[in-house]
């Protein structure tokens, strides 16, 4: 007959011991229990419901035939939610990889478009000449601004940093904190120095891209 075991036993490994009624010193490790650490120690926590604890429990007072289903039956169903878990991550695996192939594929797809928006520019400016920005007169100016008022510019912030400037109807306007404003066209550079700026700029986004492009392997 089993005898009573400190609760911790009896709950964390109810097979670890068996002793004779009354005789606490007479506890020996049971034949089918194998010895490990926990024998000699604080053992592993077990998860279990309390009601799968006392269905367990009971199964063992009917004998050990039923405590042994009992035990199969626990064991098997552990399996089963184990094998429901990993089908779960694998799935979750699955639609992650999906999602991340289709950024991939849209990611490799906007380079390109801007790489060959990059190239185009580049061919572009290198092949405009230089015109001079053209000072705006006083009425230019206010005429200007009274334009520019439904596109939400504000005049009171003109003057309060070196420069100033918006694009309107294909122009470039710029003010300066010395009170002058100036125009030119847009995409056409103002002077070579401004033309050889701008093209390093464009040159070092193309081969930003290209890297890009290379490392992911489509080029």
């Amino acid at each position: 007959m089993v005898s009573a075991v400190s609760s911790q036993a009896a709950t964390l490994n109810p097979l670890a011991y068996t002793a004779l009624d009354g005789d606490d010193n007479a506890k020996q490790p049971a034949s089918n229990a194998t010895p490990d650490d926990s024998d000699r120690g604080p053992a592993t926590q077990v998860s279990l419901s309390q009601d799968a604890l006392d269905r367990l429990m009971a199964a063992f007072k009917q004998g050990p035939d039923a405590a042994q289903q009992a035990l199969n039956a626990w064991s098997q169903a552990g399996e089963d939610r184990f094998a429901a878990a990993q089908a779960d991550a694998a799935a979750a695996r699955a639609e992650a990889q999906k999602s991340f192939a289709a950024a991939k594929d849209q990611m490799r797809h906007n380079v390109v478009a801007w790489l060959k928006d990059a190239q185009e520019s580049y061919t572009k400016w290198k092949n405009t000449t230089p015109v001079p920005a053209v000072q705006l007169t006083a009425a230019q100016i206010a005429n200007v601004l009274k334009k520019a008022a439904p596109l939400g510019i504000d005049p009171s912030k003109i003057g309060g940093a070196d420069t100033y400037g918006f694009g309107m109807d294909g122009k470039i306007y710029i003010f300066k904190k010395d009170g002058t404003a100036w125009m030119n066209d847009d995409g056409v550079p103002t002077s070579e120095q401004q033309k050889q700026d701008s093209l390093a700029t464009r040159a070092s986004n193309i081969q930003f891209l290209t890297n890009y492009l290379r490392d992911d392997g489509t080029v």
